[in-house]
């Protein structure tokens, strides 16, 4: 098969623990991008966090962001997509987050605010971003992206309970054991990737998706071969079609290799 477009997650995928791109899967990109195949970068994180990335690795296409909230270009600053949650809803999930005592952010296109200063040095080590810390949120226009942060076990809780009290509302995934992630309806990193594949006319079986969390299900359901990484819960690596290593050992130059380069019908971790 004559790959086209290569979608690859961000954190737990490309980068490795220490938030670094091994220089194993920046050279097996750089590689196939000689060969003509494009690369987008698919992320939860804002786009002012995945922006920089891009010239790292020479990958310009629009960025997936926010989880499918924006799609954006690096190089020209074109908004080619962006989804707002409905302010309503909103502002209902941001008081249930505070009632309930989770950490609370709201994602708007180059600003973060947060509930927390515990929250905004995770945000500041993560993503690289300064956000601002309000007590008391209250929405006057609508964010493209709210964030929960809370211990795994409460974090499952609200996942069950936003999923069943919101289905067919808003769009609720989980980036993290620590994270649930609330965007609208209309949103996935999915939704995004077929955005470009019908903007690039590229059909699903020359996509290749990488992730390693539930946020990259959608992609995986959109795209031709699905990957998850070795680091991935089982949950998501039963709906990819091969299981790579993890993003510690290099999973994305691995799958890579044998996908794209050895054509290999299943992966040898």
């Amino acid at each position: 098969m004559d790959y086209k477009l290569i979608a690859i997650d961000m954190d737990g995928t490309l980068l490795n623990d220490q938030k670094e791109i091994p220089e194993e899967n920046r050279t097996m990109i750089e590689m196939l991008a000689d060969k003509g195949i494009s690369f987008i970068l698919a992320s939860g994180r804002p786009y002012q966090s995945l922006a920089p990335y891009t010239k790292e690795l020479e990958v310009y296409l629009p960025l997936i962001s926010a989880n499918g909230s924006m799609v954006k270009c690096s190089l020209t600053e074109r908004t080619y997509h962006k989804c707002n949650l409905p302010l309503d809803k909103a502002q209902e999930i941001i008081d249930y987050g505070l009632k309930n005592d989770y950490g609370v952010s709201v994602y708007y296109d180059g600003e973060i605010l947060t509930s927390s200063s515990e929250m905004a040095e995770g945000h500041l080590e993560l993503e690289g971003i300064k956000p601002k810390v309000v007590k008391d949120l209250k929405v006057s226009k609508a964010p493209i992206k709210i964030i929960y942060y809370g211990a795994e076990e409460k974090i499952d809780d609200v996942y069950a309970f936003l999923g069943e009290e919101y289905q067919n509302k808003l769009y609720i995934t989980r980036s993290d054991e620590e994270y649930l992630e609330v965007m609208n309806l209309e949103v996935s990193k999915g939704q995004a990737l077929k955005y470009m594949m019908k903007k690039m006319n590229v059909k699903a079986e020359e996509v290749i998706a990488i992730g390693n969390n539930f946020n990259d299900v959608a992609m995986f359901e959109v795209a031709g071969v699905a990957v998850a990484m070795g680091n991935s819960p089982q949950g998501v690596k039963d709906k990819a079609d091969f299981i790579t290593k993890s993003n510690q050992d290099n999973g994305v130059a691995h799958a890579l290799r044998k996908i794209v380069i050895e054509g290999g019908a299943e992966l040898d971790v």
